[in-house]
């Protein structure tokens, strides 16, 4: 296994990453959620001089792991747009997520493209009729109710794999941005004369943060590799779902102690932090949650094995009492 990415995969990210900065970083997600038939217009301001709709994250490792730097980066910001599922696409030009039972919701589907869907199982659907209106909650502004229909074709573990390791990497860039504000402020926020990183509990907090999110990263760059390298279908679709499960269960953990740090300030919309919390609840909780998560993995290891990290690094397992993917 090799745990870094190419050079021309972190060059990508990085022009990416400038772009969205240089665009209006989480500004953009602020006046997507404000006029939300902005988002197109600003996705092809920012992406379309960049190449990224030339990728193909199917051709080649290098290929995936620069897919993979887009979608972190621009889970950095929160970036209002449906990245991962035009680059994971199955069917058409974009494919989303979607659950196996009802009711059924999805993010960014009311968007003009051709869509498709998969289940985590690779079961794959169409979209009976494109939405028209969003729900505009607080934790789903881009999210629609959907209607699908059971596609006959065979079902495709491999694609459902790939757009569920890209989201968890655009999760990761979005846990990157909550851990890095978390940082800055305690260290800029003073209590009793002494800034906040300065008391003990506050360190063991921002360290369990870390190793939550330094984990993950690891997994995630694992999962890229076993994309390509595991030649069956059913094994890499369990890589990915582990993948999810441990992205999940690290969001909860970053984003609860970035938010018990910040206090009160965490939910303000001034601050980044309130709009990138908000914004990570469509991938935590869409398709299906951390425990329906837990159950597919566990149903895939049963059906197909499970390869895991190499060596035991991470010390990854699955507790057959807990259901639960540990690292």
């Amino acid at each position: 296994m090799i745990n870094e990415l190419s050079d021309e995969a972190i060059e990508f990210g990085g022009v990416v990453r400038e772009g969205i900065e240089a665009a209006g970083g989480v500004d953009i997600l602020r006046r997507a959620v404000a006029e939300p038939q902005i988002r197109s217009r600003i996705a092809s301001e920012v992406l379309d001089a960049s190449g990224v709709w030339e990728l193909d994250p199917r051709a080649d490792q290098v290929e995936l792991e620069a897919a993979a730097a887009v979608c972190r980066a621009a889970g950095a910001f929160g970036f209002p747009y449906p990245l991962v599922e035009r680059l994971g696409h199955d069917i058409g030009s974009a494919t989303f997520l979607v659950s196996r039972g009802l009711p059924r919701v999805a993010t960014h589907v009311d968007l003009d493209l051709d869509w498709s869907a998969l289940d985590l199982t690779g079961r794959r659907y169409r979209l009976a009729q494109r939405p028209t209106e969003l729900l505009e909650t607080k934790l789903g502004p881009f999210s629609s109710p959907v209607s699908v229909t059971e596609d006959s074709g065979p079902a495709a573990p491999r694609n459902a794999a790939l757009v569920i390791t890209l989201q968890a990497w655009w999760l990761l860039g979005l846990l990157d941005a909550a851990q890095s504000d978390t940082l800055r402020y305690t260290a800029e926020r003073e209590q009793f004369g002494r800034a906040l990183r300065k008391f003990q509990g506050v360190q063991f907090m921002l360290a369990d943060s870390s190793v939550a999110l330094r984990s993950l990263e690891e997994l995630a760059k694992y999962t890229l590799w076993s994309q390509f390298q595991e030649r069956d279908d059913a094994i890499a679709l369990t890589d990915a779902l582990a993948l999810r499960a441990s992205s999940l269960r690290s969001a909860n953990t970053v984003l609860r102690t970035a938010h018990q740090l910040h206090g009160a300030m965490g939910f303000t919309t001034e601050v980044n932090l309130s709009w990138l919390s908000r914004a990570s609840q469509s991938v935590r909780r869409l398709p299906e949650g951390e425990s329906q998560t837990l159950d597919l993995l566990t149903e895939s290891i049963e059906r197909g094995g499970f390869a895991g990290l190499p060596g035991g690094v991470g010390g990854a397992h699955v507790d057959s009492e807990r259901s639960g993917y540990l690292l």
